[in-house]
């Protein structure tokens, strides 16, 4: 797949179909779009073009209203690339995402990114898929737009489960309860973190059950709700069931969330070393014990049920 910075484009000679979004996550919904562009420029004769940002709008450009929290990524850029691979498309178009950026308008953007670089001749929206600054914003004029400058527009369909509209919003609610399986039913594969495994304060290994300790990589990154889960990670080429602690740690009056891993069947140095966990349930919530050895106790148990309800 070709990655090419648009700054780095004068014009494309190639026609193009274009889409435009975030992707963040690259989620069911995300694959059945890609999927239509793919097919879609095939029988148009046409030069598939995904174009995508370096960064979260809401990263950049906060808005006014009172709920607007910082965005939890699903996924780096890195994974967004990797991802947008793996679904067979051939041409990103990185846009460097700044606020000058975000005062085109979504005409304005179409005009000279799409059609004058790009050499579009189809623009394939998503079922919710909007662009363009807020503020005085003509995203209702771009048919408008289309017939005067001699291309055309598609929409996709909405990929739906259980009811819900598949979004990277709708994981990222999932993912903020606690409900795993149906966010990875949503992404299409476990949610996932990438991180490097330092020095703790050991105390898992006193208890019988020693951790790595995860500090992830993109502090942007979202994190599951807090509580105990079952992991699947890989380490030097062998796959192993992992059960670990998100949030805090109250038994010890630790209230910085951490990420600690016991890696089951694994005793070996992984300090200083990258490791990548996918996450595959969650088996109850993080709670304080009266001793350590209750906690003990509790950690068997989950390790038991991690053991016999998944596979890898």
């Amino acid at each position: 797949m070709d990655i090419v910075n648009i700054e780095n484009i004068s014009a494309l000679e190639q026609k193009t179909m274009v889409t435009v979004g975030m992707f963040d996550g690259v989620h069911v919904g995300h694959r059945h779009l890609l999927a239509a562009l793919l097919e879609g420029a095939a029988t148009m004769g046409l030069h598939p073009v995904v174009v995508t940002f370096d960064k979260h709008p809401r990263l950049v450009v906060r808005n006014t209203r009172s709920d607007d929290k910082p965005v939890g990524l699903l996924t780096t850029l890195e994974e967004r690339m990797a991802a947008l691979a793996s679904c067979g498309v051939p041409t990103v178009v990185m846009v460097h995402f700044t606020e000058a950026l975000a005062s085109l308008t979504a005409c304005q953007f179409t005009r000279q990114y799409l059609l004058r670089q790009l050499n579009m001749r189809h623009l394939l929206l998503g079922y919710d898929n909007a662009f363009g600054s807020h503020k005085g914003n003509d995203f209702e004029r771009l048919p408008a737009l289309a017939a005067e400058e001699g291309f055309g527009i598609g929409h996709d369909t909405a990929v739906t489960m259980d009811g819900t509209e598949v979004s990277s919003t709708q994981i990222r609610l999932a993912l903020a309860a606690g409900n795993l399986p149906f966010a990875n039913r949503m992404m299409g594969a476990p949610y996932s973190l990438h991180g490097t495994v330092v020095h703790g304060r050991h105390v898992g290994h006193s208890l019988g059950f020693p951790t790595a300790n995860i500090v992830v990589d993109d502090p942007h990154k979202m994190l599951p709700a807090a509580g105990v889960y079952a992991l699947k990670t890989n380490i030097e080429g062998h796959s192993y069931l992992a059960m670990a602690n998100l949030g805090p740690q109250p038994t010890f009056h630790q209230e910085r969330p951490t990420l600690e891993a016991h890696i089951i069947g694994f005793d070996g140095d992984l300090y200083g070393q990258p490791l990548t966990v996918q996450f595959l349930g969650r088996q109850r919530e993080v709670r304080p014990f009266d001793t350590p050895e209750a906690l003990a106790a509790q950690l068997e148990a989950d390790k038991q049920l991690i053991i016999n309800s998944y596979t890898i």
